[in-house]
């Protein structure tokens, strides 16, 4: 689950909206408010005058404390350190290996026998398509590659009696299949993999 977090701004008299999606999980593991998280992510972004129009109360020495950010005179001169930047930037190739051996090499597929879904080497030339669809996808957004992650798991739970109907990799990426299992909850897996009702919650600033 998410928290969408909408910040408009001018630019040159053109109303434009940063979209800053915050992971929940992020939150609960880092104990940081949501008010916490936008600030450092607009700051690691360059975007200062935004703050001025904005009603956020961080914790700035509980986030100083905690590695997130060295704390300057003002915003801009905030160094946000990497233990902030890891929340949400990761290694592509690492995140797109984890993906290739999580999703199934192969599968047997009833009367059709052995189906290969995806080479087994992230970096083979089979998987040039889908490994450039998953960087449009993700881009360096660790918290949607977990996303993703999590969402397939749950289809790999759902239909680990139907796995010979699996999509191919680079299918199964173009039509974002993933997203059919984001409001799945752990109860509706084990059942029957009817979706469950999981609220977006969406602020604008």
């Amino acid at each position: 689950m998410y928290i969408c977090i909408n910040v408009p701004f001018n630019c040159k008299r053109i109303l434009y909206i940063m979209k800053i999606e915050i992971e929940f999980d992020v939150l609960r593991d880092t104990k940081m408010s949501a008010d916490d998280y936008t600030y450092l992510y607009i700051v690691y972004k360059k975007g200062f005058a935004l703050l001025n129009n904005l009603n956020l109360k961080p914790d700035l020495e509980k986030l100083q404390q905690e590695g997130y950010v060295k704390l300057g005179e003002s915003p801009a001169n905030h160094t946000i350190r990497q233990e902030f930047i890891d929340l949400f930037i990761s290694d592509f190739d690492a995140m797109f290996a984890e993906l290739c051996g999580t999703y199934p090499f192969k599968v047997n597929a009833p009367k059709r026998g052995v189906r290969v879904l995806h080479a087994i080497d992230p970096d083979a030339k089979s998987n040039v398509k889908a490994k450039s669809k998953y960087r449009a996808i993700v881009g360096g957004k660790a918290h949607k590659h977990r996303s993703i992650m999590n969402c397939l798991n749950k289809q790999l739970t759902v239909d680990k009696h139907n796995l010979g109907y699996l999509q191919n990799l680079e299918v199964w990426l173009n039509n974002h299949t993933w997203e059919k299992y984001e409001d799945l909850n752990e109860q509706q897996q084990t059942e029957n993999g009817e979706q469950g009702q999981r609220p977006r919650i969406t602020r604008t600033l």
